[in-house]
């Protein structure tokens, strides 16, 4: 009888010793599995968050290159419609000048002219 007790005394406290830790064992991994998870999840919010920073600066990347292209263009507008009046501004000067060339022949022609009629009305 007194064998049978401790044998049920031992068999309960060894029982109870492994189940104890079994159980302690399957709450630590539980608990490890539960961190890694939430490590997991909270790495792809973070990977989800720079996804979206990085959608969002591509897209105003595109919108600022789109914005300089246009102001190139534009740049390169003025440029040309610049270059155009110097062009126009030269020929219209080149003009003047030969205008001017040509009023101060004909001036010098209208003083001969004027001379050679006061010779003859002179004779």
């Amino acid at each position: 009888m007194k064998t049978k007790i401790l044998f049920l005394t031992l068999f309960t406290v060894a029982f109870t010793f492994f189940t104890g830790q079994a159980w302690a064992q399957t709450t630590e991994n539980q608990q490890e599995l539960n961190t890694e998870q939430d490590s997991i999840k909270q790495r792809a919010q973070d990977d989800k968050k720079r996804l979206n920073a990085l959608t969002d600066l591509k897209k105003d990347t595109k919108a600022d290159a789109k914005v300089a292209k246009e102001r190139a263009k534009e740049a390169s507008r003025i440029e040309k419609e610049a270059s155009d009046a110097a062009q126009e501004a030269k020929q219209a000067a080149r003009m003047e000048q030969k205008a001017q060339r040509n009023r101060m022949k004909a001036d010098k022609q209208a003083r001969k002219a004027e001379k050679a009629l006061e010779k003859t009305t002179d004779n």
